[in-house]
């Protein structure tokens, strides 16, 4: 998705806006020729591949932007189109359609979220041929779960790993406490998950078979996982699956 942050003096005056019902058009239908040959387009500048706005809970303190053409061209001759915003979801507080030379941008920001994930879609109608584009939205929700799972990746090697349901804000580290077990007795460890910023998963190997617990008793018989902790950003909150 293209973020474009434009100075609000340079597009005041371009303003669209207004709330009605409205129909799904697919990117396919971006251009229309009409039986006169004039053509008309409502469409992203550099894609037809209509992209969803995705906002963390806390939203953004600016208002996040994408470039949109819309005009239509008669005997090769363009003339834009002011296109109008027909419907946006509620919790979306601000969105501008506004015109800087021959391109419109989209400005959208959206309310703090206090709750779960949530979704919905922009709306806007080109005039004239009342053309309409459909831009999707969602807004993560304040938990972001994560789950832990484990691997036997080999005899007495454990793979854990650790996915988040949102890519994290920054850099977030799981720990996790756990015992293996054979005939000869427990060995208490604990595994290491680091997720990067921006990313969802993170993992930890273990490889037992240098311990005495293997050299003295032989293979492991398995394992048990207890609850660890999370720390990381304050985007969201942090919540364990029960993995148990």
């Amino acid at each position: 998705m293209k973020k474009v942050l434009f100075i609000l003096s340079l597009i005041i005056g371009y303003s669209c806006s207004s709330e009605i019902p409205f129909d799904k058009d697919g990117a396919e239908n971006a251009v229309t020729r009409s039986a006169n040959d004039s053509v008309y387009y409502l469409g992203f500048t550099d894609s037809d591949i209509v992209e969803d706005f995705a906002f963390t809970p806390k939203g953004t303190t600016q208002p996040v932007g994408r470039t949109l053409l819309s005009y239509v061209e008669v005997n090769g001759i363009k003339t834009v189109l002011q296109p109008e915003i027909v419907s946006k979801p509620s919790w979306v507080n601000y969105a501008i359609c506004s015109q800087y030379n021959e391109i419109y941008v989209l400005l959208v920001m959206t309310e703090d979220n206090i709750s779960s994930l949530r979704s919905g879609s922009i709306v806007l109608k080109q005039p004239i041929s009342n053309k309409t584009l459909t831009i999707g939205i969602t807004q993560n929700g304040i938990n972001n779960y994560i789950r832990v799972s484990v691997e036997q990746t080999y005899n007495n090697r454990y793979l854990f790993t650790a996915t988040s349901t949102y890519p994290v804000k920054d850099e977030v580290r799981v720990r996790v406490p756990f015992e293996v077990y054979n005939d000869g007795g427990k060995l208490d460890h604990g595994a290491l998950m680091v997720i990067p910023k921006g990313g969802q998963t993170g993992t930890y190997l273990m490889d037992f078979n240098a311990s005495p617990l293997v050299y003295y008793h032989g293979d492991l018989k398995g394992y048990n996982l207890f609850e660890g902790s999370i720390t990381g950003d304050d985007v969201y909150t942090y919540e364990f699956y029960r993995y148990w």
